[in-house]
């Protein structure tokens, strides 16, 4: 049998990094429609892309806001197989300085002869687009057939930036508190405290583990100084989980404004994260004025 008819049978999850510089649009309605970065080996013609969703939320005082929202994309090719392809996605967004801007984590089952998609994988982002210089894609899929096993190659040449934290000043009052350090998560459900992380609100988070019909999420738990409780200033948390080598495996945000209670992530963490000895965390938590964020 020729060579290229061989297949694979993907029955373990495998693991697809990219890291890419991306040139940020002059203008947020230049990346409505998705911008392909890099073909996939799932399925022919499967490309992730990223692309600006325009989004509204509700602030504190319940006035209407509008973001231009960065978002990941999987579009172009079919689940053309016999069984379910399970796709899990954590994206993160840098700006020219590899500073985290935004971060979010999806899972998502296509369906024999669906088409592949990552329905909801866009974060908050309540700063000019033009920020955004790179992006960090990790996929862990399975249920695929490979037609070009030994083609597989790592995407990704990252290397682990170095431990540091500062106070992030930005346009109309918003201050950020950033951090990137080592983490080893532990055995516990108490995996990560910080300490107060915004000045006005006084915000302090954990990160705190929960099961679920046997699956792990990750919890991240908002509290706040009995003495502050003002509601004049919001703020936005958003949190990236590496692996030891420096590649991306989980993150999200909390959009709250000190009034929605806990986080709990609607995806699962992966076992594998959470099991590792060492991991890296990068954890901004972002403050203003009511209506900034």
């Amino acid at each position: 049998m020729p060579l290229n008819l061989l297949t694979t049978k993907q029955t373990s999850p495998v693991a697809y990094y990219l890291d890419l510089p991306i040139h940020p649009p002059y203008d947020a309605r230049d990346a409505f429609d998705a911008i392909p970065m890099q073909l996939l080996p799932f399925a022919d013609g499967l490309t992730v892309g990223w692309k600006v969703s325009p989004m509204q939320f509700v602030d504190g005082l319940g006035r209407d806001l509008k973001f231009d929202c960065p978002s990941i994309v999987i579009t172009g090719g079919e689940n053309l197989g016999d069984s379910p392809v399970a796709l899990y996605v954590a994206a993160s967004f840098y700006d020219e300085k590899d500073r985290l801007l935004a971060s979010q984590t999806c899972e998502h089952i296509v369906q024999p002869w669906e088409s592949y998609d990552v329905p909801g994988l866009w974060s908050r982002f309540p700063f000019p687009i033009t920020e955004i210089a790179r992006v960090s894609v990790s996929i862990t899929s399975y249920g695929w057939e490979d037609l070009r096993p030994k083609e597989a190659v790592v995407l990704s040449r990252t290397k682990p930036k170095n431990e540091t934290r500062f106070e992030w000043k930005r346009d109309g009052g918003v201050v950020g508190s950033y951090s990137f350090q080592k983490w080893n998560p532990g055995k516990g459900d108490l995996l990560f405290a910080s300490e107060t992380l915004t000045k006005e609100n006084r915000v302090r988070i954990r990160l705190e583990r929960r099961q679920s019909e046997g699956l792990t999420y990750l919890a991240l738990v908002q509290s706040q100084s009995p003495k502050h409780q003002t509601k004049t200033f919001d703020h936005l948390i958003q949190y990236a989980i590496y692996t030891f080598d420096g590649r991306l495996c989980h993150g999200g945000s909390c959009m709250g404004m000190g009034n929605h209670g806990d986080l709990v992530s609607l995806v699962p963490i992966l076992p594998e994260i959470l099991e590792s000895e060492s991991l890296y965390l990068e954890l901004v938590a972002w403050e203003g004025p009511s209506g900034s964020l």
